[in-house]
């Protein structure tokens, strides 16, 4: 049986890609690019800057239009925490249970993701950008 995450494993991208920006951010004294961004980060810049709407969206980061525009985070690293990120882009909504042909396990199946889904996100509240930054490794 193969875990959905491994050690050593990043999640799901666009989870990544946000936390990964958002450190840049954090460091940052100065306004960032999101070609900038998505070229140190390694990814495409629509991408990255579909993720960093959702962020601005949630409030999360602050956008500034135009030629000397960019991205900064809108609160101070140690006041976001990683479950902020993962909420406020939570891309895949659930399933319904009413959305699937009934067996009788649909209910207690929701219990399971349910509290899996509470104990994940307990864990990411308990961590901020600011840990990520102080954790960081210089490339």
């Amino acid at each position: 049986m193969q875990l959905m995450v491994q050690s050593g494993d990043l999640g799901p991208k666009w989870f990544h890609v946000a936390l990964r920006a958002m450190v840049m951010m954090g460091e940052s004294k100065t306004l960032l690019k999101s070609n900038y961004m998505a070229e140190a980060i390694g990814e495409d810049p629509t991408f990255l800057r579909k993720i960093l709407a959702g962020l601005a969206k949630a409030n999360l980061i602050q956008t500034h239009g135009g030629r000397y525009g960019g991205y900064c985070l809108a609160k101070e690293p140690n006041e976001i925490t990683v479950k902020n990120v993962y909420t406020a882009l939570g891309l895949y909504p659930p399933t319904p249970v009413s959305s699937v042909p009934a067996t009788g396990a649909e209910l207690f199946i929701s219990l399971i993701i349910s509290k899996a889904e509470d104990k994940f996100q307990s864990v990411l509240d308990s961590f901020t950008i600011e840990d990520i930054l102080k954790h960081k490794i210089e490339a």
